[in-house]
């Protein structure tokens, strides 16, 4: 763990999620955005209202990823940019939701849980995960 200038101890993810490319607007709609969450969160209904942290790196898709979580049940979301790792926020309590990725379906189903948060796998398309036995 290294401190980065905000003084947030950033954490370390190695997964295959770290090495998937930035997504672009053209091909978000095969992708599945992981939002790791606080543990009093029990559904996505649950972020109605609340703020979630996005890695700036991902801003090209913040509109689909807020679509697709307003589909999944949170009726109204605001997602902000985080210069540094979005996870960094929502381990230090700054934020309810984080959004760690945006990945295949493949990389998403084989995404780790991390003991005292959960993690909500959603689909930036609704046939992204319907078609996977």
């Amino acid at each position: 763990m290294n401190k980065d200038r905000s003084g947030y101890t950033e954490t370390q993810l190695r997964s295959d999620a770290d090495r998937t490319a930035p997504a672009t607007p053209s091909n978000t709609d095969r992708l599945v955005a992981i939002l790791m969450v606080r543990p009093e969160i029990k559904s996505v209904s649950d972020l109605t209202s609340k703020t979630i942290a996005i890695d700036d790196k991902h801003s090209a898709s913040v509109r689909n990823v807020r679509t697709a979580i307003v589909a999944a049940g949170a009726s109204d979301v605001e997602l902000i940019g985080i210069p540094t790792k979005a996870i960094n926020v929502l381990v230090h309590g700054a934020v309810p939701a984080a959004v760690l990725a945006l990945v295949s379906p493949e990389a998403a189903e084989a995404f780790p849980e991390f003991q005292g948060f959960k993690v909500f796998r959603i689909p930036l398309s609704p046939q992204t995960l319907k078609s996977r036995p």
